[in-house]
This record gives structure tokens, C-alpha cells and sequence, in this order.
């Protein structure tokens, strides 16, 4: 697992990017207290996520107005061709939140 961020750089409701060296960035996003760690990328158009917001559990993308269940990732206010949005397996540990954003060995 990679580390991403302090765990109280994720607030609540509004969504953080974070760079990875050597992977496409992603987005953190905390609900309910729960942390969720996405791309950033919306997978319809390219856009960034980050750049959105999150309303009602769901990550709205601010381009296209796509919204994504956070945790299921299913897509509502598709835009043609839109698929769902997918999630990484996170930890909050120790006061860090550690994200498996690629197969590991």
C-alpha cells in the first residue's frame, strides 16, 4: 500500500488530489467519516474530479454533472457512454491513509 496523505488532510465533504510518482493522480474524498480514495480522472471525458464536489454521498464530476455513489461507484446522471467510477482499497493507519492503487506482489 502507498501512503497519501495525513488523515486529517481528508475533510469532510470536499475532495483532496494527490499526486503519486509514477501513477495517474487520485482524488480522497471523506463521508461520514469514512475516507474514499478514487482517480481523478472521471471516466467519461478525462476531467478531473477533484475539480467537483461531493453532494449526498456522491462524487459529482463539475464538467458533466456525472454523479458516482461514493463506495460502489455507480454512476447516476450518466452522460452517454459514461461507465462507473472505480474505488481503491484505503486504510486510515496510525494517522495516515494508505491507498493499493496498483497489483502488488
Amino acid at each position: 500500500m502507498i501512503e497519501l496523505c495525513n488523515s486529517t488532510d481528508v475533510v469532510e465533504g470536499e475532495i483532496l488530489r494527490r499526486d503519486v510518482d509514477g501513477l495517474p493522480a487520485v482524488a480522497l474524498t471523506r463521508h461520514e467519516g469514512q475516507i474514499f480514495v478514487f482517480p481523478d480522472t472521471c471516466p467519461h471525458a478525462e476531467e478531473s474530479l477533484s475539480e467537483g464536489w461531493v453532494e449526498d454521498g456522491r462524487v459529482v464530476c463539475g464538467v458533466h454533472f456525472a454523479e458516482f455513489e461514493l463506495g460502489s461507484g455507480e454512476v447516476h446522471n450518466r452522460p452517454a457512454g459514461c461507465p462507473n467510477l472505480t474505488f481503491f482499497t484505503c486504510e486510515d493507519r496510525d494517522g495516515k491513509v494508505f491507498a493499493r492503487l496498483k497489483e502488488e506482489a
